[in-house]
């Protein structure tokens, strides 16, 4: 009799295949120039207080020295190294996202890069090389796409819970394939961490302000993906049917709304190649008006002085997620970059959304508030489908109307960054922290990761604060 084959043992399976001979040319550059802006990322949350936080109690549990803080180069666990630096990458919520369309339901991809924090962490434990972390990169991104894929009906949201919440099943695969398990290990590693781990919808819920706690959703699922893999390693085991058995993902979370054959399908299509790097700081569905409202703003030079109305029309996704009462006057930066009316109001101030946009003075500024008073927001269904596209119109005291659409905002996949874009926002992020030489070092390492023969040489070069651990 032939024993049926589970879903986490189909991907395991799935996992151990893939090598770097498997990657395209142009899947290889992807994947570099998407760890250039993680990075940058990075550095650009460095400063936040939630990375201070963080690092404090690191500190303070210490731990073996294997893998290195971004930034202030503390030596702590791989398990700890990837909760700091991934709390870092999701910070300024400036990373990279991607999307899949099922039906007419659109479907974001959250932001695969957060793969990426754990990979370089524990990637600097076991000596891992450019070419065998831009394998696992590539894998993390495949699998954070199928699990989306899979979903029928409202998703994850809709049934009070958190996309991150993959990251449970996802990271068990990718350390098992950094730590060399084989398919029965990475099975049990699958179990241990799925049944153990998931992220509650409070965190990123229309109505509920946001907190430091948004930038941990996926650094924590990946925390316990990489334990269970190390469990899995010394012969721990987990539920083999985690994910379709009684009681498990499909049927606890997902209510039975689920395709496993989309989840499994062996076919690779590198998901990588259709990530979206973004281009302002700001949730992914904001991008096309807040893009629309630069661009007028910019081409018609309206001073704010001059707004009498601004009207807002985007998707109905990002009406609900971007516009809700409880964000239209911000508080923190967690908030602020996920209010269509604090952003809106930005863009017409400040003519650009970046890393100085977001500072208790800009959120409590008088002017900035009479703007969002401004602003109106509404959802159109027809949208929806072709998110992140939006429509600003902006109505002068002088009477006169400026109108825009914009469906691929600079950075979508269809109007991508060039790699000289790339540089220059993690230039323009690093340069707080970082010389020309250091900054240059870098970019050249991170284009040349084919050839680097240990990560964590890659991890010591984004160190621009030593030192600074003693006084955390």
């Amino acid at each position: 009799m032939e024993t049926k084959v589970g879903v986490s043992r189909k991907l395991a399976k799935y996992a151990t295949s893939l090598t770097f001979e498997d990657l395209p040319p142009d899947v290889i550059h992807q994947t570099k120039c998407l760890v250039l802006d993680t990075l940058g990322c990075a550095v650009g949350g460095y400063s936040s207080e939630a990375s201070m936080i963080i690092q404090e109690v690191i500190k303070e549990l210490d731990g073996p020295r294997e893998a290195t803080v971004i930034g202030s180069g503390l030596r702590t666990s791989c398990l700890n190294a990837a909760l700091a630096n991934g709390a870092m990458v999701r910070y300024l919520d400036y990373n990279d996202t991607a999307f899949v369309i099922t039906g007419e339901i659109y479907r974001s991809g959250y932001h695969p890069s957060e793969v990426i924090p754990p990979i370089l962490a524990l990637g600097e434990r076991q000596h891992l090389s450019g070419k065998e972390a831009m394998v696992a990169i590539v894998l993390g991104y495949d699998l954070s796409i199928r699990f989306l894929e899979g979903i029928v009906g409202p998703g994850w949201e809709k049934k009070g819970w958190n996309g991150d919440t993959r990251g449970a099943y996802i990271m068990p695969l990718v350390a098992g394939k950094i730590l060399g398990l084989d398919e029965d290990q990475m099975e049990n590693a699958v179990g241990i961490s799925g049944s153990c781990h998931a992220v509650l919808g409070i965190l990123d819920a229309p109505g509920e302000e946001y907190t430091m706690t948004k930038n941990m959703r996926f650094p924590t699922m990946a925390y316990g993906g990489i334990l269970a893999a190390l469990l899995a390693q010394k012969g721990f085991t987990g539920p083999a049917g985690v994910i379709e058995g009684q009681g498990g993902l499909v049927e606890a979370v997902m209510k039975g709304d689920y395709d496993l054959d989309k989840l499994t399908n062996p076919e690779r299509r590198f998901a990588i190649r259709d990530t979206c790097i973004k281009s302002i700081i700001a949730d992914f569905s904001t991008h096309g008006h807040l893009t629309a409202t630069i661009t007028l703003v910019k081409e018609h030079d309206i001073s704010p002085d001059d707004v009498a109305e601004v009207k807002i029309t985007t998707s109905m996704r990002c009406a609900e997620h971007t516009g809700d009462p409880v964000k239209k006057y911000p508080k923190n930066k967690e908030t602020a970059d996920h209010s269509s009316y604090y952003l809106t109001a930005i863009a017409i101030m400040d003519r650009q959304i970046g890393p100085d946009q977001f500072s208790p003075e800009k959120y409590n500024d008088p002017k900035v508030r009479e703007l969002i008073d401004k602003v109106s927001l509404q959802g159109d269904p027809s949208l929806d489908k072709a998110r992140p596209a939006g429509i600003s119109e902006i109505v002068t005291k002088q009477g006169k109307r400026y109108r825009l659409r914009v469906d691929y905002p600079k950075g979508h996949a269809r109007n991508p960054m060039t790699d000289n874009e790339i540089i220059d926002k993690f230039q323009s992020m690093a340069a707080k922290h970082m010389g020309k030489t250091q900054m240059g070092q870098v970019v050249s390492t991170v284009f040349e990761l084919d050839k680097l023969d240990d990560i964590g040489k890659l991890n010591q070069l984004m160190v621009f604060n030593a030192g600074s651990e003693e006084q955390l």
